[in-house]
């Protein structure tokens, strides 16, 4: 507990340190949010948003990686580095092309066969023929309700992120030659070659989950932080010190972006942050054999998504939305809730499913 807290302070202090520079060097360099590409900015107050620093993920990475580096570089590091710097390389990718990069459109998957079909030059038409199947991928999403705007598609994401995925079932399923889960109350369960498949869903899911929370000024950041500290109490229980050491490292980077995050924010995450933040969150869980506590410490997460993939399917079959906007988040800012009214429940109700999360992970020790 003592080095816990020790660590927690220190990475404060550093997140702290580093803040106002990252901040300035996004500002130079125009690293700023663009309404015109934030679908969203129709709603509430949104549009006071323009011009803010995005990419204030790096505040908490570069915390993560000098900390973890200098004081905590381990075996039980190693992945949740790995996976943080693919995560975090993959949004700010995103975040960049959102606004420097060009509109990126999806063509019709029935125009593409058709120009596979009758397109003058022979080359190009053997080139559409393979791209068929590319295509129909992401034709999926676009009809799942993706937004092309300039960025990576969702689906290009998704591939991504399978690959993260597999870097930990690499991990935890060959080299430690782990295919179990424990589940509260029950034990250990035996998923077997089904072990790499689940883990690969669960780090896509949550690391998706974060980045569609992450829609207002401290919303995520609380919502995180309530999480991880959850998952730190448990490694403290369980003595995993290398791990409670990187969950307090995480809290406190957290902490000291959020001081800079709260409404009106000097600077937004971004996928940079919330995609990485997400798939460690996963990982973490994973490493401390804890995931099947995950939905519930990080119910409004999972409640995020769900939102956003209800939405999609009802759209696509009924033709109107069940939710005002998706995801829940902006549904509320549209029924008239003020955002701070909006963040500080969602903290609240975070803090609610941390807390049962844990005494649900005491009561099954």
């Amino acid at each position: 507990m003592k080095d816990a807290i020790t660590i927690i302070l220190l990475s404060t202090f550093f997140a702290f340190t580093i803040s106002p520079l990252i901040i300035n060097i996004l500002y130079k360099l125009n690293v700023v949010r663009k309404i015109e590409d934030d679908f969203s900015s129709i709603v509430g107050e949104r549009t006071e948003k323009e011009g803010t620093p995005i990419m204030g993920g790096l505040i908490m990475i570069i915390t993560i990686l000098v900390i973890t580096l200098t004081l905590n570089w381990n075996p039980y590091t190693y992945i949740p580095i790995i996976v943080l710097l693919i995560s975090a390389t993959l949004g700010a990718l995103d975040d960049l092309l959102n606004i420097f990069g060009r509109k990126r459109l999806v063509r019709p998957f029935h125009r593409h066969i058709k120009l596979a079909m009758i397109h003058k030059d022979w080359k190009k038409r053997v080139w559409l023929a393979l791209l068929i199947p590319w295509s129909a991928y992401k034709n999926i999403w676009y009809k799942l309700g993706s937004y092309p705007g300039k960025g990576i598609h969702a689906g290009e994401k998704i591939i991504v992120q399978t690959l993260t995925g597999a870097v930990v079932a690499f991990w935890l399923f060959t080299l430690l030659d782990i295919s179990t889960i424990w589940i509260p109350f029950l034990g250990d369960f035996e998923l077997g070659v089904l072990m790499p498949i689940f883990i690969i869903f669960t780090i896509i899911s949550m690391s998706n989950a974060v980045n569609i929370s992450d829609g207002m000024d401290g919303l995520s950041t609380g919502l995180l932080m309530t999480a991880y500290s959850a998952f730190l109490l448990i490694a403290i229980i369980e003595q995993q010190t290398e791990i409670a050491i990187l969950l307090a490292t995480i809290i406190g980077a957290l902490i000291a972006y959020l001081y800079f995050n709260i409404k009106p924010a000097r600077i937004q995450m971004g996928d940079t942050g919330s995609l990485s933040m997400g798939a460690l969150l996963a990982t973490m869980a994973f490493l401390q054999d804890k995931i099947f506590l995950l939905p519930i410490i990080g119910l409004p997460f999972v409640i995020e998504i769900g939102s956003s993939l209800v939405q999609s399917i009802y759209k696509s079959i009924f033709r109107r939305r069940l939710f005002k906007m998706a995801p829940l988040h902006l549904h509320f800012l549209i029924k008239g809730w003020s955002e701070e009214k909006v963040v500080m429940r969602f903290w609240l109700f975070g803090l609610i499913t941390a807390i049962i999360g844990f005494w649900i992970y005491i009561i099954s020790i």
